[in-house]
């Protein structure tokens, strides 16, 4: 009896954070999201520091594409097109500016751009991984240049 009560305790708890599994979603040759996470069909991007969503998604079709997978999934993305959706200066550091990068009107990318001795530097968030390095670069690139006539 014991035995029969603990494994239906394993498996209730199994089925529990199978829905709460994360999966990882490869963006076409663009770019790959770790740790998407579907519970019970609602779509959670990862979470920077504990508590803020640097990735989201701007399309239903991608959304109601994430929201039914279960596991990693790819949805294809051949071109890539960018524009700074907004941008503003961090109110918690002087020479920091936060900056929206909209991709193919279909997922919205927070940065972070530093002005430090050195010029510049971009750092984009840690669960989105570029596989196209050239999109990174022009990114990269754009919000250096950005950051030049604002701070």
């Amino acid at each position: 009896m014991f035995l029969l009560k603990r494994t239906l305790l394993v498996l209730c708890f199994v089925c529990m954070a199978a829905s709460a599994c994360a999966f990882d979603w490869t963006y076409g040759k663009l770019l790959e999201v770790k740790d998407v996470k579907n519970e019970g069909g609602v779509l959670l991007m990862p979470l920077t520091r504990g508590k803020y969503n640097n990735v989201k998604v701007l399309s239903k079709n991608v959304y109601d594409f994430l929201s039914r997978c279960q596991s990693d999934c790819y949805s294809p993305a051949d071109t890539a097109f960018f524009s700074v959706s907004s941008y503003r200066k961090a109110k918690t550091r002087e020479r920091m500016l936060i900056a929206q990068v909209d991709i193919n009107a279909e997922l919205l990318v927070t940065f972070l751009v530093f002005k430090n001795k050195q010029g510049f530097s971009v750092k984009g968030p840690e669960s989105v991984v570029f596989k196209d390095k050239k999109l990174e670069q022009e990114i990269k690139k754009y919000l250096k240049n950005l950051a030049g006539k604002e701070l």
